[in-house]
């Protein structure tokens, strides 16, 4: 089984800026109403409904897996490895630790 990779909410940002990477938020649809990034394209699938929903999201590109303090995230990303995709990311600390770290929310 893959592992997945911790990533800091900076280079997470630092992803979204070069464009490179797909950004999923797995929290559950109440959740994901509240206090979410600002980011244009970020994805929501709920982790509830990711195994039904994988083929949504490009295989040729990273994902990166965001949940309110990223315990979901880790769920999400070993579900997506099961799945044959290979380069998937959890923001360590969720979204949580991105709007701790002053990073766009709305």
């Amino acid at each position: 089984m893959l592992e997945q990779k911790e990533i800091s909410p900076r280079e997470a940002y630092a992803n979204y800026m070069l464009g490179n990477s797909v950004f999923v938020d797995v929290r559950e649809n109440d959740e994901s109403a509240r206090q979410q990034p600002d980011l244009n394209k970020l994805m929501h699938i709920p982790l509830s409904e990711l195994e039904d929903r994988a083929s949504e999201l490009p295989a040729d590109k990273p994902v990166i897996c965001m949940s309110w303090v990223g315990s979901r995230s880790h769920n999400a990303a070993r579900m997506l490895n099961q799945k044959g995709f290979h380069n998937v990311k959890v923001v360590d600390g969720g979204i949580v630790a991105w709007e701790d770290e002053g990073l766009p929310v709305r």
